[in-house]
């Protein structure tokens, strides 16, 4: 059965205790059934607050992240894997189902050329210890396609589904976005189809990472496309109210997307479920 989540930068920029005991009971109140924790720097985060303000709310946990450019996986796959398997083990602490997100490289970081097959061989080796690992903890490891803008590697769910034949890990999943996807898909029917049986969580991010609803997105074909692929999976809202300072720069978002949480909550989040009801998810 389709769940609804939220991803944790719709009330702060970076998970804290704080911020998480704002967060989470009005992610329950609305009936959210996922949390997604941003975990760029998990040694900042109370692990055992996290874990247990979660899980008193019912709710479920999966984490994501865009790595460090000096972590990168084609240009230094054995740092990326060490960094990777520190951050699964907090996420595995916390309790999370999956780490996700851009596993691959830094946000915004791009060569100007087109992607080397000496830099996918780099990604593979980087990649394929980290599935392992995660399958060991009881997880899923995801590649979240982004936009020509934020990264040559990876950008669109053919090239998703190609990287997991290579990494070779039966816990892997391309993760679609369609934010990413309404700028390089030849449409949302096209690569959702290309992913299907292989995406069982997706982004619904507006074209202006606001409320959905309220951009251009083809909110209709999406869900649609969902149906009739047989999408059982995890529908993860990302609208950046408040922006991870280790994402500013590389998602240019130099002014709130959406008015306030509220406005995702009580206009977005409505229209969405409404749209998942109508077609049967």
């Amino acid at each position: 059965m389709t769940k609804f989540g939220m991803h944790f930068s719709l009330w702060a920029p970076e998970w804290t205790t704080e911020a998480a005991n704002a967060a989470i009971p009005q992610a329950a109140r609305y009936g959210l059934e996922i949390i997604e924790i941003p975990l760029f720097e998990p040694a900042k985060i109370d692990l055992d607050h996290a874990k247990s303000i979660i899980r008193d709310h019912g709710l479920q946990a999966t984490a994501s992240l865009c790595l460090p450019e000096d972590k990168m996986a084609h240009l230094a796959p054995e740092a990326c894997t060490q960094y990777l398997f520190q951050v699964l083990d907090a996420a595995h602490h916390i309790g999370c189902s999956m780490l996700t997100g851009v596993t691959y490289s830094a946000l915004g970081y791009k060569t100007g050329v087109p992607p080397t097959s000496s830099e996918y061989e780099a990604v593979v080796r980087a990649l394929k210890p980290v599935a392992r690992r995660a399958a060991e903890l009881g997880m899923t490891f995801g590649v979240e396609p982004c936009t020509r803008f934020d990264t040559h590697i990876l950008n669109t769910a053919a090239q998703g589904i190609w990287l997991l034949e290579q990494i070779d890990e039966p816990n892997t999943f391309v993760h679609l976005d369609t934010y990413h996807m309404n700028v390089e898909e030849n449409g949302f029917d096209d690569g959702i189809r290309r992913a299907a049986g292989r995406s069982p969580y997706i982004h619904l991010s507006e074209s202006h990472r606001g409320v959905p609803g309220t951009g251009t997105v083809d909110w209709e074909l999406v869900f649609r496309t969902l149906r009739d692929t047989g999408f059982d999976g995890d529908l993860v809202i990302e609208s950046f109210v408040s922006v991870p300072p280790q994402l500013a720069a590389a998602l240019c978002m130099w002014r709130p997307a959406a008015p306030n949480a509220g406005a995702v909550l009580d206009q977005g989040l409505p229209y969405l479920r409404g749209l998942a009801t109508r077609y049967g998810l």
